[in-house]
């Protein structure tokens, strides 16, 4: 209604509904005090404390709001019940008014005055709005009194029951509340919450508050909620009831979830539970987590499984669990359930809703009923899904329990650094059931793209026709949330990635896949679409010309020109192939319509579109290629600065002059810019490097100083590039555009980032306009790699403001509420680099499947920061539907040979060649530092062969003197040439396991024992990967050092302080003590064990040399003195010959026992005058060689 313009005077009554008065007594409701509409009133209590912004219309200069209160009391026959109270909001707003003056010829004036008169708006309004976010129904109560009043008349308009997401408005008395929260299902009241407190809260904040956050207690604290207090639409007091965490169970299993370290009940009593014990969560429900705890375990309700942990602080986007479930004839199933964090639907609270969903699904989008199985397993018909047309069905995973997968040994040390879910990759098959088609070929479920199958009747019932039928249906694997979504589609929506074309005339072909079994006929100037028959098997395309019966081995991913079909030593066979079936009078289908030479048979792949095209044809003239270069041009470019400025608007009290004003917030600056191209008829070859790259931040006030520049280390070169880009580009004549090399590598970067300035940043975002429908240009990437990225991050968090627009809420609420971005400084992130060969794909589909690499590498690097056990699920593959091969390693972009040409691109080459396929995906991952291991790895495969060698070179000498040195470093050689173990176990980073059986269990102290040999092994040899486990009466050894001689001496070590407490049998003190610590220090001090080696093999040497030339000098003295004994033989009696040998043999023992004597004492004194270590040991050994009894 319009009110006169001026002070004015009103009254007010609301008009009682049936949802006010629950009673048959007649109530009635008197006017209001009356109001002065020009007079404002200001508010106490809460709602003075509360900050409230007002929004502004868009035409209105100024606008002035005040508050106010009201109340109107209810009365009965009886007389007073209660006061319903108001609130009153008045809005005032300055309107120019311009009077009428019309002149004398009937027209306005318009230079007439215009004045401004105040316009008010005055709104009626209940003083609380009360939302209740809970799952589960609640009793609200806003009291004067602390104490809970029955329900009645004196309640009217301040109490309410409120269904799970609904509001209610209340009419209570704003100076003073008591809060009253009931939880119907479970009779359980909250403890009163004042408002008098709340104010108190709000006085030690200086600055405004948005809003206030109360706990409510329940059940004496045993669990509670949260109740957020805020100023709302037209300054509304709303009360929101509220959990942090609400869970929601979008599987089919019936799950239990109670808080670690408590108790849980039995499966019968879950059911209806209290909130202090857990909550129980039947199929697609949800509901409100009252727990403290925020460290909880997951239950199966159905079926007896694992109970995995899950720590709601520390989630970090989505993750998943793996239940294991009884097992079942030797078969495990395992129920994979991905785990989601997303805030709630109410922007208001902090709540955050963690879903449970099935890891896996298969959405059947076709037509045709479909039946999965898990592949290489031994499934019955319970082992197999059936999915109907257009429903979908969560997979229910298998594994055979005791059985192995045999890895080579570079494949160890890869799976070593991958997870348990790595270790295993999932494959099923689909069959058609309304057909006779026998399964399709095996699908990886965590392979991310778009594949195809290939049905095709049973290899018993294939004919010669039914070889050239089969049926195509395709499959797109996506990742929704935390699902992997298998989506079936038949027939395919699609083209097949690969044709096969026949030109040959009279000539027709066999195809199969590599070490397939399953051949395909193609007849002559004929094509057929194709697609692998089992992606487990090498993507390689045998093909033999039919009456040649010579296979040829072709790789359709690689695009290539045209190539002989045969080679050299296979065109002179295939030439005498033709020559006996012409002479011999066969007809040759391949020679006779045409006379064809097999020499001018060969074939291309080319691109058409998304398909790979092989052709078999004869040589023409068409695809001869001139080599030679007719134009060669080169183009350089140098920019030695090159800057971008971000600008804001400039603060009000900044900018005096009123004017519009900018100031910039961050600069980017590249510096010593080039361009090198170089084009040829053939290719064009491009390469950008950037020598210096920063992002400063300049506003006022910022945290950081620089957001993006170079990690500067101690032996880098500051003259190096940080960014540098290499592509080499083919010059063909097709519409696909063929890339021989692309490279991206970028050097460690310090990456410092405050929430501000980021949101400052993305106020810059803009959706792209360009149609993502429509056809795009396709490249052909015969080798694409970007390198690994290595970024120093520190990130610090913000504020959030009420300023912030849509694409600033929505990325706060990705930092805060899904991503949980903790605040960190200084943490090494490392990326994974990306190696891809043989792609072809489109520049959207390449950003976006990079774009998915590196976000999945960042979470994961956020959730290790945060100490989460649930790391992101990881994936199999990104690639594999698009290129042949892909390699995801990392190794330090600083270290190495950054300058030599595809010297990187050889590591990633010889690591993919290292790696076997079997039993791993297309993709092949390594999680750490690959640098750091291999260096690691070489390290131990040193240290054990020096070790080895030397310790058989000391024993040697101990048991057989000098010449046992030498025989000794003969044995270490051939011991490590017949254990070859012993480097395998060195390049694993740890050696073999021992077992120990004790006389007795430790019982109790089995854990003290445990800590105790752990801590002494650790102290004393100081081997990183060395452990101990005490079991019963079992010790394990586990780790051992790559030694035989150090692996007795730990053995010894544990016996002797297993035998000193009573664990084994023996004498204390006779147990062996350790002698020396090995691989502590030598394993990063191989050198001096390597020269110490040296030395025992320069001194043996040195000493045999002095030996034999000593030898021969003496040989010469005896042969003088035997010359002159054969003169006087004959004047010596014969009867006294063994009187003389008695004689000889007694003083030549005293002779040797002085002789020993005086040796020892010149070795003595010549050792003391020597200071050389080496010419010491020399002499000594010389000298003492000559008591040596051989």
């Amino acid at each position: 209604m319009s009110l006169n313009v001026g002070n004015f005077l009103f009254s007010f009554r609301p008009e009682m509904s049936n949802d006010l008065i629950q009673s048959d007594t007649s109530l009635s409701v008197e006017w209001s005090d009356e109001i002065k509409g020009g007079k404002a009133i200001r508010l106490s209590g809460i709602f003075d404390k509360l900050s409230y912004e007002v929004r502004k219309a868009l035409s209105v200069g100024s606008v002035k709001c005040s508050f106010s209160t009201a109340y109107c009391t209810v009365k009965s026959a009886a007389g007073h019940v209660s006061n319903m109270h108001f609130l009153i909001q008045s809005i005032g707003r300055e309107v120019p008014i311009m009077k009428p003056d019309k002149s004398k010829d009937g027209l306005e004036n318009r230079n007439a005055p215009i004045s401004l008169q105040e316009q008010k708006e005055i709104c009626i309004l209940p003083t609380v709005r009360v939302s209740n976010l809970l799952h589960s129904e609640i009793h609200v109560l806003l009291t004067e009194t602390n104490s809970c009043t029955p329900t009645g008349h004196d309640n009217i308009g301040k109490e309410a029951t409120l269904p799970c997401r609904s509001t209610v408005d209340f009419y209570a008395n704003p100076a003073i509340m008591y809060f009253l929260v009931s939880l119907t299902a479970f009779s359980s009241t909250s403890k009163p919450v004042n408002s008098g407190e709340w104010v108190k809260k709000l006085l030690k904040h200086k600055t405004g508050v948005r809003c206030l956050d109360i706990d409510l207690d329940f059940c004496g604290g045993k669990y509670f909620a949260s109740l957020r207090l805020s100023r709302g639409y037209k300054g509304i007091l709303e009360a929101t009831v509220y959990t942090p965490y609400i869970l929601k169970n979008d599987t089919d299993f019936s799950m239990f979830f109670f808080a670690s370290g408590q108790k849980p009940p039995f499966r019968n009593e879950m059911e209806g539970i209290r909130p202090e014990l857990g909550l129980f969560l039947p199929p697609k429900s949800t509901g409100s987590w009252f727990l403290r705890s925020c460290k909880m375990h997951l239950r199966l309700f159905e079926n007896p499984a694992s109970e995995p942990q899950i720590d709601l602080d520390t989630l970090s986007g989505p993750t998943e669990v793996s239940l294991e479930i009884a097992e079942r004839s030797g078969v495990k199933y395992i129920a994979k359930f991905g785990v989601s964090i997303a805030p709630s639907l109410n922007s208001v609270v902090p709540s955050q809703t963690i879903t449970i969903a099935p890891r896996h699904v298969v959405l059947n989008e076709s037509e045709e009923n479909i039946t999965v199985r898990q592949c290489n397993l031994e499934v019955d018909t319970a082992g197999m899904i059936s999915i109907n047309s257009r429903q979908s069905a969560a997979l229910l995973l298998q594994k055979e329990i005791g059985k192995r997968t045999e890895y080579s040994l570079f494949e160890n040390i890869i799976k070593k650094h991958r997870n348990d879910f790595d270790s295993s990759l999932i494959y099923i098959q689909f069959r058609l059931n309304e057909s006779q088609l026998d399964w399709s070929g095996p699908l990886c479920i965590t392979s991310l793209g778009r594949f195809f199958l290939k049905f095709r009747k049973h290899s018993s019932q294939l004919t010669a026709e039914d070889k050239k039928i089969a049926e195509f249906a395709e499959v797109h694997v996506v990742e929704e949330g935390s699902t992997i979504v298998v989506r079936f589609q038949k027939p395919p929506s699609s083209k097949l990635p690969y044709r096969i074309e026949n030109y040959l005339h009279g000539a027709s072909l066999t195809y199969y896949q590599k070490n397939s079994s399953e051949s395909e006929f193609l007849g002559s100037e004929c094509f057929v679409d194709y697609t692998w028959d089992d992606v487990t098997l090498p993507r390689k395309l045998i093909v033999i010309l039919n009456d040649m019966n010579l296979p040829r081995e072709i790789n359709l991913d690689k695009v290539r020109t045209w190539k002989p079909f045969y080679k050299l030593t296979q065109e002179r066979l295939a030439s005498h192939i033709l020559f006996d079936k012409k002479s011999k009078g066969k007809r040759s289908r391949f020679g006779e319509h045409q006379g064809m030479n097999a020499v001018r048979v060969g074939y291309e792949v080319y691109a058409d579109g998304p398909t790979r095209v092989l052709r078999i044809c004869e040589f023409s003239d068409s695809h001869k290629q001139d080599k030679t270069f007719h134009s060669c041009a080169k183009i350089r470019m140098r920019v030695s600065q090159f800057a971008i400025q971000l600008l804001e608007k400039a603060k009000e009290d900044l900018n005096q002059s009123g004017t519009l004003c900018y100031t910039p917030f961050a600069v980017a600056r590249l510096h010593n810019i080039s361009l090198d191209s170089l084009f040829t008829d053939q290719q064009k070859y491009n390469q950008i490097a950037v020598q210096s790259l920063t992002v400063d931040v300049k506003w006022m006030g910022a945290p950081v100083a620089s957001m993006l520049r170079r990690h500067r280390l101690d032996d880098s070169d500051a003259n190096d590039s940080i960014l540098k880009i290499i592509f080499v580009l083919l010059s063909a004549g097709s519409d696909v555009k063929q890339v021989k090399y692309s490279s991206v590598i970028l050097q460690p970067i310090d990456l410092n980032i405050d929430e501000d300035t980021l949101m400052k940043i993305v106020s810059f975002w803009r959706t792209s306009l360009s149609d993502s429908n429509s056809p795009s240009q396709q490249f052909y990437f015969d080798n694409f790699e970007i390198h690994p990225i290595k970024i120093i991050a520190t990130f610090v968090p913000g504020e959030s403001y009420s300023s912030y627009n849509s694409a600033q809420e929505a990325l706060r609420t990705l930092l805060h509420s899904v991503v949980k971005v903790p605040p960190i400084k200084k943490v090494a992130v490392e990326l994974n680099g990306v190696s891809v060969t043989h792609a072809l794909v489109t520049i959207r589909e390449l950003l976006i499947r990079c774009a998915q690499h590196y976000s999945w590498y960042a979470m994961r690097s956020i959730s290790i920061a945060k100490g989460s056990q649930l790391l992101p699920p990881a994936f199999a593959s990104i690639f594999d539907d698009l290129a042949s091969s892909s390699l995801d390693i990392f190794f330090d972009p600083s270290q190495g040979l950054m300058n030599l040409p595809g010297f990187k691109w050889g590591t990633f080459k010889f690591i993919s060649r290292c790696i076997d396929g079997k039993g791993f995906s297309g993709t092949k991952r390594y999680f750490g530092d690959l640098g750091k291991t291999l260096k690691t790895a070489g390290s131990n495969v040193i240290f054990a062969a020096v070790t080895e060698i030397s310790d058989s070179v000391l024993k040697g000498a101990e048991a057989s003197g000098f010449n046992g040195m030498v025989s000794g470093f003969h044995q270490g050689i051939l011991k490590l040439a017949m254990e070859p173990s012993v480097l395998g176990t060195a390049l694993m980073g740890s050696g073999p396991d021992r077992k120990i059986k004790l006389d007795r269990s430790p019982g109790v102290d089995e854990l003290y024992i445990e800590g105790y040999l752990q801590a002494m092994l650790d102290s004393m040899y100081r081997q990183e990967y060395l452990r101990v486990r005490v079991i019963d009466d079992q010790v394990f050894l586990k780790n051992l050092p790559p030694n035989s001689s150090l692996i007795n001496e730990i053995m010894d070590s544990v016996k002797g302080f297993l035998i000193s407490k009573a664990l084994l049998k023996g004498d204390p003190s006779t147990a062996s003590h350790p002698f020396r610590n090995v691989q502590g220090e030598s394993e990063w001090r191989i050198g001096p064990t390597i020269i110490t080696l040296c030395e025992h093999l320069f001194v043996s040497f040195a000493i045999r040399k002095l030996r034999s030339q000593a030898d021969k000098y003496i040989a010469i003295i005896k042969s003088k003195k035997e010359a002159e004994k054969d003169e006087a033989k004959e004047i010596v009696p014969a009867d006294t010959g063994e009187v003389q040998k008695v004689r000889f043999i007694w003083k030549w023992g005293i002779a040797k026992f002085v002789l020993s004597g005086i040796l020892a004492y010149i070795d003595g004194r010549l050792c003391r005058s020597i200071p050389n270590p080496v010419a010491r040991r020399i002499v000594s050994g010389f000298l003492l060689s000559f008591l040596d009894q051989s």
